[in-house]
């Protein structure tokens, strides 16, 4: 074998090496930055606020509601009854 087949050979040895030293060392660097991403979207997660519920039947103003962590199994309601409009029958204007 010549000493340029064998600098040939040793030349595309060392450039498989290097892609894959190369490819190895972005993997793990985009590994990294994907826990970075998924350790800060779950502080996100974790420091939200609780939500806010209202209720309201159109004609009162918005009443907050408490959240309860189970249904309510009980009979007496939860809110008050929406108020009764005695105004009679409406009609709608031509």
């Amino acid at each position: 074998m010549s000493r340029e087949a064998w600098a040939l050979i040793k030349q595309n040895k060392n450039f498989n090496v290097h892609v894959f030293r190369r490819g190895l060392f972005v993997l793990i660097i985009s590994l990294g930055v994907s826990c970075f991403f998924g350790i800060i979207m779950f502080i996100i997660y974790l420091s939200e606020p609780e939500n806010d519920y209202y209720a309201t039947s159109g004609v009162t103003s918005p009443i907050k509601l408490k959240s309860m962590p189970a249904p309510n199994e009980s009979s007496t309601p939860l809110l008050e009854a929406d108020p009764v409009s005695n105004d009679g029958e409406k009609v709608i204007p031509q």
